[in-house]
C-alpha cells in the first residue's frame, strides 16, 4: 500500500491529465456523432474562451494551492490528523466512505453557492454559458475555484481523507463533470438506468435551465444519490431537451456572457 501512495504522490498530476484528456476527447467526438442539441453560438469562439478559462484556474492554483487536495491528505495521514484516524476503520471501507462523504459535501457546496448571494456572483459564471457542452464542465470564475479549493482543503484536512481516496474522487469528479456537461444524445434507457447510479447529461442539463425551479434542482455532479435523498431531484424539464434555453434569464446576450473579460467581469455586474 505504501508503495502505491507513493506512486499516486510521484505521478498524481499525470494521472489527473490522462483521465481528463481521455475523457474531453471522447465526449468532444460523441457529441460531433451522437449531438444533442444544436449550438446557438460560435463553436471556436466559446471553446477557445472557456479553455483558456481552464488554463487560468490552473495557473492560479499552482500558485495558491501548490500541493492541493493530494497535499493536504499527505499531511494528514503523515500526522494523523483527522476523524479517520481515531478509527481503526478498514482502508477499502474508509476510502469508500471518504468519496461518499466527498460527494456530499460538494454538492451541499453546491447548493449554498445557488443559495448565498455572495458565492452565487461567481458561480453563475458557470451558468451563464448559453450553450451546453464539455467546455461548459470547466467553465468556472478564478475565484469560485479558489473558493471550492480552500472548502476542499478544509474537509479533507477535518475528515483525514486518505490519499489514495482524494485521487479517486478528484478523477470521478473531474470525468463525471466533463461527461455530464457533455451535448452527447443518450438513449432513453440507458439515460434511465445510469440515473440510477450517475447524473446524467440530460439530467444535468435541466439545472442550467434559465427557469429557476429547474436552476434550483440536481444539484449533483456524480452521485443521483443526494438529489433524491433530500428531494431536489427533477426528473425532466418543463420544455423540451432540445428546445429548453440555456443559461441566465437575463444575460442572454453573447457579449456578455462568452468573451475572457466578458466571463471574468460577471459577477460583479447587476445581472
Amino acid at each position: 500500500m505504501q508503495e502505491l501512495e507513493k506512486y499516486i504522490i510521484e505521478n498524481e498530476p499525470t494521472i489527473r491529465l490522462i483521465f481528463f484528456f481521455g475523457i474531453f476527447f471522447m465526449m468532444s467526438i460523441l457529441e460531433y456523432i451522437i449531438p444533442k442539441r444544436e449550438l446557438l453560438l460560435s463553436k471556436l469562439k466559446r471553446w477557445a474562451n472557456n479553455i483558456f478559462l481552464v488554463f487560468l484556474n490552473s495557473l492560479l492554483l499552482r500558485i495558491f494551492f501548490p500541493t492541493a487536495a493530494i497535499g493536504v491528505a499527505i499531511y494528514t495521514n503523515n500526522n494523523s490528523i483527522g476523524l479517520f484516524n481515531f478509527f481503526e476503520l478498514p482502508f477499502i471501507p474508509r476510502v469508500i466512505l471518504s468519496i461518499l462523504l466527498l460527494d456530499l459535501i460538494i454538492y451541499t457546496q453546491h447548493r449554498f453557492f445557488h443559495t448565498i448571494d455572495f458565492f452565487w456572483k461567481f458561480h453563475k459564471v458557470h451558468h451563464s454559458d448559453m450553450d451546453y457542452d464539455v467546455t461548459t464542465g470547466f467553465r468556472f470564475h478564478p475565484l469560485e475555484i479558489l473558493l471550492s479549493m480552500i472548502i476542499k482543503i478544509f474537509f479533507i484536512f477535518i475528515l483525514g481523507v486518505p490519499i489514495i481516496a482524494v485521487l479517486i474522487f478528484e478523477v470521478i469528479l473531474s470525468t463525471l463533470a466533463v461527461f455530464n456537461h457533455s451535448n452527447i444524445n443518450l438513449p432513453k434507457k440507458l439515460d434511465k438506468i445510469l440515473r440510477y447510479f450517475i447524473v446524467t447529461p440530460d439530467m444535468h442539463r435541466i439545472h442550467h435551465s434559465v427557469y429557476s425551479d429547474e436552476l434550483n434542482s440536481n444539484y449533483g455532479f456524480n452521485l443521483t444519490l443526494w438529489d433524491r435523498l433530500f428531494k431536489t431531484y427533477k426528473e425532466s424539464p418543463k420544455d423540451s431537451y432540445t428546445t429548453m434555453t440555456i443559461g441566465l434569464k437575463n444575460a442572454q446576450d453573447e457579449n456578455k456572457t462568452v468573451s475572457i473579460l466578458s466571463i471574468l467581469k460577471l459577477p460583479f455586474l447587476k445581472i
